[in-house]
C-alpha cells in the first residue's frame, strides 16, 4: 500500500486555493446563501470554506463552485468542488476532485476529538453537519473512494456509526462500513441525508439518532 506524499509545492499550492477562495466567499452573498440554506453558515471558518471566483491557474473548470478545503494539522492537503447552482446537476458532476490529487479523508481534525463514538459520512457536507451538532464526523466520497488504510484511523474509537444516506447507495454504504469498520449503521430516513435532516431539525435531528 503506498500512501500520498504531498510535495512542499502542492502543499503551498492547496493553501494559497483555499485562502483564495475563503477570500472570495466573504464577498460571495449567493455562495453564502446556499450555505445558509444548508445550514452550514457556521461551519466557513471552522472548515475554511470558500467559491471559486478569482480561480487559480489550473482551477478555471471549477468557478463558481464551493471550494472544500481537506484540512489537517499539517495543513490543506487536498481540495473538492460542489456545485452551488440550483438546479439538479444534470449534463455535469455535482463534485469535481483535482486531477492526480489522489483521495483523502475529510475533517481527519475531528479523529482527535475526545469522544468514544465517530460517525462516518458518504459527503463532506454531511460530515460538516455532525461536526456542527457537536458529534465528531468524518466523510467519505462513497463507497468506491474508500481507502483501506482509513480503516486504520478508526481504531481508538469505541463505537463507528455509519451514517449513509436514505436511499440504496446510502444502504450499500452502511453495509460496506459495517464489514470494514464493524459500524454500526444509522437509519436515516428514505430520501434524507445527514444535511437534510440537520437543516430541518438542527443538531437534535442527529443526536437523537445515536442516542
Amino acid at each position: 500500500m503506498t500512501l500520498q506524499t504531498l510535495s512542499a509545492a502542492q502543499r503551498t499550492f492547496f493553501e494559497q486555493a483555499a485562502s483564495r477562495y475563503q477570500a472570495d466567499l466573504s464577498a460571495d452573498t449567493a455562495a453564502q446563501d446556499y450555505l445558509r440554506t444548508r445550514g452550514l453558515l457556521p461551519a466557513v471558518a471552522t472548515f475554511r470554506l470558500g467559491v471559486v471566483r478569482n480561480p487559480l491557474v489550473g482551477h478555471e473548470q471549477y468557478a463558481g463552485r464551493l471550494a472544500i478545503p481537506y484540512l489537517t494539522p499539517a495543513g490543506v492537503v487536498n481540495l473538492r468542488f460542489r456545485c452551488i447552482e440550483r438546479h439538479d446537476c444534470d449534463g455535469h458532476p455535482k463534485y469535481l476532485s483535482q486531477p492526480d490529487a489522489g483521495t483523502n479523508l475529510f475533517n481527519v481534525l475531528d479523529l482527535k476529538k475526545d469522544s468514544p463514538h465517530i460517525v462516518v459520512t458518504e459527503g463532506e457536507l454531511d460530515a460538516m453537519s455532525w461536526s456542527l451538532a457537536g458529534v465528531p464526523a468524518v466523510g467519505s466520497p462513497g463507497v468506491d473512494a474508500w481507502q483501506k488504510h482509513w480503516r486504520r484511523c478508526l481504531e481508538d474509537h469505541e463505537v463507528v456509526y455509519g451514517a449513509g444516506d436514505g436511499d440504496k447507495a446510502g444502504t450499500k454504504f452502511n453495509s460496506f462500513l459495517a464489514r470494514e469498520v464493524k459500524a454500526r449503521a444509522l437509519r436515516l430516513p428514505l430520501g434524507e441525508d445527514s444535511n437534510s435532516l440537520f437543516v430541518k431539525g438542527g443538531a437534535d435531528a442527529l443526536r437523537s439518532l445515536i442516542e
